[in-house]
C-alpha cells in the first residue's frame, strides 16, 4: 500500500497541481512529513502515513472531478441590478444599498464587477467582523496595510490614503455591521470622497427604514439615494442563459427552485445533477435532476 500511496499521491499532485504544502493542510500532516514520504525518505510510520493519504486521495480524487457547469449570464435581471448599483456608487462615489433576497446572486455579480474594475475594495462582512474597528481594519489589509489599534487613527490613516482617489469600497453581507460600522463607513464617504456599496439582506434596508431603531440611521439614510432591491424572480430566459440546458421539463424544475428557494440552490441542484450524470455516463435529464431534488431537498 506504501507504494501505491506514494504513486496516487504523485499523480494527484500533478493532475491537481496541489504543492506538498496544500496536501499538508489539507491531510493534517507536515509538510515535512509529505515531502519525505514521497521521497522515500521518511523513517516513521510508513503504514499509517500510506493509509491517512489513501483516505484523503479517496475524497480529493472524486473532489477534482467534480465541475460547475453553469455560466455567468450577463442578462440576469439580479445582475444588472447589482452591477449598476456598484457602477453607480462607484462613478458618483456615493452611498449605495443593495439588498434582497438570500442566493439571489448579488455577490457574483459584485464579484464580476471587481474583475472587470479597478479601484474597488471587496470586503466580506461577517459575525466576527461587526463593529467599526473590524471593518476599518479589514479595508486597511485590504489595501496592503497594517491596521493600527485604535479606531481613531484608523479613521484617520484610511482618509489620508483614499481622499481624491474616487475608489469603491463593497461592503458584502453588510448586514452583520452595526451601527457603529455603518456610521463609520458613512464618515468615510464623508471625508474620504469614495465610493460605498452595502450589499445585504433586507434586514439592513428594513432597520434603516422601517426598524425600531430606525431614526437613528437618519443620517445615513437620507445620505442614500439609490436602494435597488434583488429578488428570487426569475424567467425561462434568464434559467436557459444561466443553465446549460435545453429541454423543458429540466428547465421548469431550476426555475422553481430557483424562485421557491433561490438561484444558489438551484445551481447547487444543477451541480450535483451534473456530477449524477457524469457519475452514469449519461446525457443530464430532468430525471437526475429530481433525483437530486428529491435526495437532498426533500422533494421541494
Amino acid at each position: 500500500m506504501i507504494e501505491q500511496a506514494r504513486a496516487e499521491l504523485a499523480e494527484f499532485m500533478e493532475q491537481s497541481g496541489k504543492s506538498q504544502a496544500q496536501i499538508a493542510r489539507e491531510t493534517s500532516l507536515s509538510t515535512a512529513t509529505v515531502s519525505q514520504f514521497l521521497n522515500g525518505t521518511y523513517t516513521g510510520d510508513n503504514e499509517k502515513t500510506a493509509a491517512a493519504l489513501m483516505k484523503y486521495l479517496r475524497v480529493a480524487q472524486e473532489q477534482l472531478k467534480q465541475t460547475t457547469t453553469e455560466s455567468f449570464y450577463r442578462g440576469l435581471r439580479n445582475t444588472v441590478i447589482s452591477m449598476g448599483a456598484a457602477e453607480y456608487a462607484h462613478k458618483k462615489c456615493e452611498i449605495v444599498l443593495l439588498s434582497g433576497a438570500a442566493g439571489a446572486g448579488k455577490t457574483t455579480a459584485l464579484k464580476h464587477y471587481v474583475e472587470e474594475t479597478t479601484g474597488v475594495i471587496f470586503i466580506t462582512a461577517n459575525s466576527c467582523m461587526t463593529s467599526a474597528s473590524a471593518i476599518l481594519g479589514a479595508i486597511t489589509e485590504k489595501m496592503g496595510r497594517t491596521p493600527k489599534t485604535k479606531k481613531p487613527l484608523l479613521m484617520k490613516e484610511l482618509v489620508n490614503s483614499l481622499q481624491g482617489s474616487k475608489r469603491l469600497i463593497i461592503i458584502d453581507e453588510a448586514d452583520h455591521l452595526t451601527f457603529s460600522a455603518l456610521q463609520a463607513l458613512r464618515n468615510l464617504n464623508d471625508e474620504a470622497g469614495v465610493g460605498i456599496l452595502l450589499a445585504g439582506n433586507d434586514r439592513i434596508y428594513n432597520q434603516m427604514v422601517c426598524g425600531v431603531k430606525s431614526s437613528e440611521f437618519d443620517q445615513l439614510r437620507t445620505r442614500i439615494f439609490a436602494r435597488p432591491k434583488v429578488c428570487n424572480e426569475y424567467t425561462i430566459e434568464e434559467i436557459k442563459g444561466i443553465f446549460a440546458v435545453e429541454d423543458l421539463e429540466s428547465v421548469k424544475l431550476l426555475l422553481e427552485v430557483a424562485q421557491s428557494q433561490s438561484l444558489r440552490t438551484a445551481r447547487k441542484m444543477y451541480n450535483a445533477a451534473v456530477e449524477l450524470s457524469r457519475i452514469k455516463k449519461q446525457p443530464l435529464k430532468a430525471a437526475h435532476l429530481n433525483t437530486i431534488r428529491k435526495q437532498f431537498l426533500c422533494g421541494v
